[in-house]
């Protein structure tokens, strides 16, 4: 008897397509030296808002729970540490649960030898199982030298806690236009002898703003400190933070720096935006040409003021500091980037451009070998009644939609 299967039909999971959904979070892991050149620590930062989580009403409160796992793998990639625990959060506010302002932020240690690792925190949500995941480079090399600087954090003064006595650190590091000082905490081995180190705020250009010494010739060998220093008035979007030890070569080789990378942010701006040029060419998605021909014709002294006002007239609650419309719409962007790059960026393949216009798909089909030998997904929208086909046409992952999708912006005038 010959059984004929329709393998168009089969239905699976493809592995990493269930991370769809899953949480999402900011991490940092600075490096810091020890009291000897022999070993460096490592701290984590995951920042979790509550709006990447699940919460459940129970009584009158809201509660959720999730995991965070650290893994570090030394130069050959073999696991030397991992460490797993689990969080609760829990507030009153229903608000609260779909902020992505607030959230919460865990650190967690370890010390190694000096040298470079790759560092990967997993975050999984107890409620719906599923896991977001984020895989880094570290870095520890410089640590073991006599004369060291730390990785820079910015921390938050007037947001203290047991945990945090100096400040909460700020992650992703980022400040508002109503700041106007930043405390930056580091920690140094310091070779006998040095007199200063030198703070420089720079552009992201590396145009010298401002700059500065800090006598540190009444410091221990091994010192820790916080940076207090006021933002200049040409600080733009996105700024940098230097300190650096010279040594006595006086050799810009032979400079010890440190450097952190500051996104500054106006009212109602997403922390999901980097570059102003890149947030204009995103918005192809949902503005009209007549739209994006004047932000993309826009001078450089105007720019910044049109794509406020293209976000403002969108501003679902413009009465409140926050825009949650734009927030959502460069978090995708971000997300798109994360999982569905190839050769171009994630948020212009076809599966990031139906990511970002309709969030993620209530139903995702896998059909791993259709009739011809490629390979199709099948994404579900129950809300809107709708779904949308991709294929494979080259085998390299780069899944292109079967019929074109028609957006009612982008190409189209008012």
């Amino acid at each position: 008897m010959l059984v004929a299967t329709d393998l168009s039909a089969q239905r699976s999971r493809k592995k990493g397509l269930k991370e769809l959904g899953a949480p999402y979070f900011s991490v940092s892991a600075p490096g810091y030296p020890t009291e000897t050149v022999d070993f460096a620590r490592l701290d984590v930062y995951v920042r979790v808002p509550y709006d990447a989580i699940q919460f459940v009403k129970k009584g009158d409160k809201f509660e959720a729970k999730y995991e965070v796992a650290i893994t570090l793998l030394d130069k050959d990639d073999d696991q030397i540490e991992r460490q797993i625990k689990e969080f609760e959060s829990i507030t009153s506010y229903f608000t609260s649960t779909v902020s992505p302002r607030e959230g919460d932020l865990s650190a967690q240690s370890f010390k190694l030898s000096p040298g470079k690792y790759t560092c990967i925190v997993e975050v999984t949500d107890k409620d719906t199982h599923k896991t977001g995941r984020r895989k880094m480079k570290v870095d520890l090399t410089r640590m073991g030298e006599e004369g060291a600087i730390s990785d820079l954090i910015l921390l938050n003064p007037n947001n203290k806690g047991e945990d945090y006595p100096m400040g909460l650190p700020v992650i992703p590091p980022r400040t508002f236009e109503n700041d106007s000082t930043v405390h930056i905490y580091y920690e140094a081995r310091l070779p006998k002898g040095t007199e200063s180190l030198f703070v420089r705020l720079l552009s992201v250009g590396d145009e010298v703003l401002e700059e500065d010494t800090i006598d540190v010739s009444d410091k221990e060998m091994f010192t820790k400190d916080i940076i207090e220093r006021e933002l200049a008035a040409t600080v733009s979007s996105r700024f940098k933070l230097e300190l650096s030890l010279e040594k006595e070569t006086d050799k810009d080789e032979d400079r010890v720096i440190s450097e952190l990378v500051i996104q500054n942010l106006w009212r109602g701006m997403t922390a999901f935006v980097n570059d102003l040029d890149d947030a204009i060419e995103q918005l192809r998605y949902i503005a009209y040409s007549d739209e994006m021909k004047k932000l993309n014709r826009s001078k450089e002294d105007k720019k910044e003021d049109n794509f406020r006002t293209f976000w403002a007239n969108r501003d679902p609650t413009p009465d409140t500091p926050k825009n949650e419309l734009m927030d959502e719409y460069y978090r995708r962007i971000q997300y798109s980037n994360e999982k569905f790059g190839t050769w171009q960026e994630g948020w212009k393949t076809a599966m990031g451009m139906i990511f970002i216009l309709f969030g993620p798909p209530d139903d995702i089909e896998v059909n791993m070998y259709g009739r011809d030998g490629r390979h199709y997904q099948r994404w579900t929208y129950f809300k809107i009644s709708r779904s949308f086909t991709f294929v494979d046409y080259n085998g390299f992952g780069e899944y292109e939609l079967m019929e074109p999708y028609v957006s009612p912006y982008g190409s189209r005038w008012r």
